[in-house]
């Protein structure tokens, strides 16, 4: 088949090279003629290329002929016709002499925001609700400090724009992690990551600036308003305090002079650089950590940082041991409490601590810290260390008998071997398994039984209880609060049943059959029942009183009293004593084959006739 591909796409490529030499209509048609009876072998770039040459008689033949052969050209020819037409409109487009010129624009646009971005749809026309280009080339963005500047170049009536929007915003950006796409037709969408959470009273840094084509951008402001609750509308940032040669003082949301910072509450040291009162970190990140390595002593997983309130000045984020939820771990020389540091990014993140980190002596904390070139804040995050240690031991073993009697349904008590090291044991995980190994991909739970202070734990399985699809052991795995141990006790399912549990099986009951007439001076009659041909699932014989035959299936309703239980290898006569009487109602007799898990649904019967009525 690959073979067979490369030499199509090689004729393909000789025949394209000989339509690319010849000028003349003629020839090419001299060139196609092999081809035109079967045109479902010629490749869809040489009918491209008859169109783009302009060969227009040997282009309708073409087309002609491929309607007869049922070969769809249609895509195909609209493309290069799409393509001479847009060369074509380009050409009259140029005898205009400001066509070439583009025209310089400011695109409308909208703007939404909630605590942490601001998201904005620029629509590449001059007014919102008028067209405009559907697309423009080599779009240009750039995000730097609180800057946001985009052009690109579009058509639209006949005529080129290029679109410019520069934007000075109220607050700085996060440059790295602020995106844009020109996904949608006709629009720009661009994700501005403010620098620090809050909610800003507008858009730009100059509340007297206007621009005529700016918009809020409602729908989405609805939306996203939720996420704005906590927050009180900022006032100033370090954009504006620096327009009036001011610096900025978080704490109170205020501008002050270089001489002042030291009235900024904790930021009394002047940052130029940044427009800031600065100091020392005054606000810290919370911590938590859940431990996926399950060997003792030692840790892994994700430790996650839900980040400061205001993180302005905090450059790092640094995560050591600690020994108490204030302070970090005294080391020996040449060791380190620290675990690693994060770098804020506007939101909460993350740090991963590898699998098999040893626990060092004396840690019971994980601490987070805030820094910034001034020091760390003296009150770090914390959380407590919970060593992830899953049971020692397995179940000894699981021992279980089904009660049920019918096919597919399992019922009794399950008896799970406590293991030989309980200490970390909570539960006992009772799970129904597709292997003596594996759980049942699905669904395979069924329930988790406490550990008993003496004896083993049990768990009844409730009567007519389906065993799942797949289903072929029970297993049983000692577990805690941090998970299951990973392997399991199993016992294959046996589904003990009632015999005869089709009419006519070989472990029914042959028949039965009343002789009249007393076989000695105390009976009256002796009842008579053939035993099952299989007898290897049945125990007894059930005799009892009908109100009707077995037609209906004996269980349904057809018992009026029971007599007695025949036992199998026994003689299988009853004789009926002088002194007994048959319930009123009673019609016939019936026996039913059964065993430890109950009697068959189907039975033999035999009919009261009138004779034997009167004798018994």
């Amino acid at each position: 088949r690959a073979s067979a591909a490369g030499a199509q796409g090689g004729a393909t490529a000789e025949l394209l090279a000989a339509l690319e030499a010849v000028t003349v209509e003629a020839d090419a048609i001299a060139i196609m003629a092999p081809h035109m009876d079967q045109l479902r072998t010629v490749d869809s770039t040489v009918v491209e290329k008859i169109v783009m040459k302009q060969w227009w008689g040997l282009a309708r033949d073409i087309i002609a002929k491929s309607h007869t052969q049922r070969v769809d050209l249609s895509f195909a020819v609209r493309k290069a016709v799409r393509v001479l037409k847009d060369e074509a409109d380009e050409l009259l487009r140029t005898l205009n002499p400001k066509y070439g010129v583009a025209s310089q624009v400011s695109p409308a646009f909208q703007w939404a925001q909630n605590d942490t971005s601001v998201f904005l749809t620029i629509k590449y026309t001059v007014r919102w609700n008028a067209p405009g280009a559907l697309e423009v080339t080599d779009p240009k963005v750039i995000i730097a400090g609180n800057n946001f500047n985009f052009t690109g170049e579009g058509k639209h009536s006949n005529n080129k724009y290029k679109y410019v929007l520069g934007l000075s915003l109220f607050d700085n950006l996060a440059e790295s992690v602020s995106t844009w796409s020109a996904a949608s037709v006709g629009k720009l969408s661009v994700t501005l990551r403010k620098k620090w959470p809050r909610k800003w009273p507008r858009l730009l840094a100059n509340k007297k600036a206007k621009i005529s084509n700016m918009h809020v951008w409602m729908e989405m402001q609805e939306k996203l308003d939720s996420s704005l609750g906590g927050y009180t509308t900022a006032s100033n940032s370090p954009v504006t305090c620096a327009a009036a040669e001011k610096l900025y003082c978080l704490a109170t949301d205020t501008c002050k002079k270089v001489e002042n910072c030291s009235q900024c509450p904790g930021k009394a040291i002047p940052k130029l650089e940044d427009s800031l009162c600065s100091g020392m970190p005054g606000e810290k990140a919370s911590i938590s950590f859940s431990d996926s390595d399950m060997d003792e002593k030692e840790l892994g997983g994700e430790l996650k940082l839900n980040k400061a309130r205001n993180e302005f000045d905090i450059d790092h984020y640094m995560v050591y041991w600690g020994k108490d939820e204030w302070a970090k771990i005294q080391v020996p020389e040449g060791k380190t409490a620290l675990i690693g540091q994060v770098v804020p990014t506007g939101s909460d993140t993350e740090l991963k601590l590898p699998m098999n980190t040893a626990l060092p002596e004396g840690a019971t904390h994980v601490l987070v810290f805030s820094k910034n070139e001034y020091g760390e804040y003296s009150i770090p995050g914390h959380t407590s260390i919970t060593d992830a240690v899953l049971p020692k031991s397995k179940p000894d073993n699981i021992v279980f008998e089904d009660e049920d009697g019918e096919l597919g349904e399992v019922s009794g008590t399950v008896t799970i071997g406590k293991a030989k090291d309980e200490t970390r044991v909570n539960d006992y995980a009772l799970h129904w398994g597709r292997s003596a190994t594996r759980k049942l991909h699905s669904a395979s739970f069924i329930r988790d039984v406490p550990k008993q202070t003496d004896g083993n734990p049990t768990h009844y399985i409730a009567r007519s209880t389906k065993i799942p699809d797949g289903a072929t052991h029970l297993l049983a795995y000692t577990k805690n609060e941090h998970g299951e141990h990973n392997s399991a006790v199993s016992l294959r399912i046996v589904d003990n049943t009632k015999p005869c549990r089709d009419e006519g099986a070989g472990d029914c009951p042959m028949g039965i059959r009343i002789e009249a007439g007393a076989s000695s001076a105390n009976n009256k009659a002796t009842i008579r029942v053939e035993a099952a041909a299989e007898e290897d699932d049945v125990s007894h014989y059930a005799l009892y009183w009908g109100r009707s035959n077995c037609g209906q299936g004996g269980q349904a309703g057809a018992k009026n009293g029971h007599i007695v239980d025949m036992e199998k290898g026994k003689p299988l006569d009853w004789e009926v004593p002088k002194d007994a009487s048959f319930p009123q109602d009673s019609t016939h007799v019936l026996v039913f084959a059964k065993n430890k898990y109950g009697e068959s649904e189907f039975c033999r019967s035999v009919e009261l006739g009138d004779s034997v009525k009167s004798e018994l």
